[in-house]
């Protein structure tokens, strides 16, 4: 008699890297509809956001459900009006102070002298071939700059339906996770509500972090670019503490800024120096205090692991890749992780 093979598609490992492979086939799906999947991911990230407030004028003040959420949307609705009324106009002001002074100030004149400076204490270095080096770089900045700035236009496009998606996210997703459930064979019944469980604790612990630490962050680089002297110190510390969005990356992006703006101002890199050491302080602040107190085990990954998954974010989905990248990641790692030990201590068998 032939020895009986072990039936490793009952294995729980086995379970569970067919699962992440259909995570991630799904995920490469969604790629092809980049536009779709963001606005229902930060429309689920407003719902989660919005839900405490909108559960507290249900069971505590027994307010309707649909209308503890048009109370609360109105309520949201009217601090953003207020704040876009008193920081628009200044906003926009100073935008195009900005977007003038990057027309007009001569970045390829000023960078070229500076390298071929530097070049011609170097032998055997090429000052033309430098030259033409530092025209091409600063074309491939400018056309990704651009290309940055539109793909930003084309998403607050789409930003405008996020309430109307967030809205039936509140009235209707608890209904909607309820019926999913209901379909669940009973041996898998424990082991779904664990793992609905575990994901929306952690995303919801995520986002309130997140939300924590750019706020930290920005108001640490508003503060450290006035002290620097930075010209246009509080909206670049706004932007700044928005790019933390995309972790790592965002600050570098904001603090380059910042030295392009002093650049132009002054017309010397005498700002470069404390822009880099500002960076490396709110970095340190970030890694060491921030990070731990704002997330806690939430954000349980290697910083090399958070970088490999921010470029394959963007190499699938782009800026907005970059942006979600992460919460997929803890999506893919509770998941595969809850499902593992349901599968072992709940004795699942086929």
């Amino acid at each position: 008699m032939h020895k009986e093979l072990p039936n490793v598609y009952n294995k729980p490992l086995f379970k569970v890297l067919a699962l992440l492979v259909l995570i991630v086939f799904a995920f490469w799906v969604a790629s092809f509809f980049p536009d779709l999947v963001l606005t229902l991911i930060l429309s689920y990230l407003v719902a989660f956001v919005l839900k405490p407030l909108v559960r507290i004028l249900e069971f505590k003040l027994n307010v309707n459900r649909k209308l503890a959420i048009v109370i609360v949307f109105l309520f949201i609705t009217a601090i953003i009006t207020f704040a876009l009324a008193e920081t628009v106009p200044v906003l926009l002001e100073r935008t195009e102070s900005i977007y003038e002074k990057l027309n007009k100030f001569p970045f390829e004149e000023k960078l070229t002298a500076i390298v071929e400076d530097v070049a011609s204490n170097i032998p055997f270095v090429n000052k033309t071939l430098v030259s033409q080096k530092v025209h091409s770089t600063l074309q491939n900045i400018f056309q990704y700059v651009s290309g940055f700035l539109s793909t930003i236009a084309s998403y607050l496009v789409n930003i405008i339906i996020v309430p109307f998606i967030a809205y039936f996210i509140l009235a209707d997703g608890d209904l909607a996770i309820k019926k999913l459930v209901e379909r669940i064979p009973n041996k898998y019944f424990e082991m779904t509500l664990n793992v609905i469980y575990k994901l929306q604790r952690e995303l919801v612990s995520y986002v309130k972090g997140l939300i924590l630490e750019c706020s930290i962050v920005g108001g640490l680089y508003v503060i450290g670019f006035i002290v620097i002297g930075v010209p246009y110190a509080v909206l670049l510390g706004i932007i700044t503490g928005i790019a933390n969005l995309v972790p790592y990356i965002g600050p570098i992006a904001g603090a380059g800024f910042a030295v392009i703006l002093s650049l132009m101002q002054f017309g010397d890199f005498r700002h470069l120096l404390p822009i880099v050491i500002l960076y490396l302080i709110i970095r340190l602040i970030d890694d060491l205090v921030l990070q731990p107190n704002c997330f806690g085990k939430t954000l349980d990954m290697h910083p090399v692991a958070v970088v490999l998954t921010l470029i394959i974010g963007h190499q699938l989905m782009g800026i907005a890749g970059m942006v979600i990248a992460i919460p997929i990641a803890t999506i893919l790692r509770v998941s595969s992780r809850e499902t593992y030990w349901g599968l072992k201590n709940y004795s699942i068998t086929a």
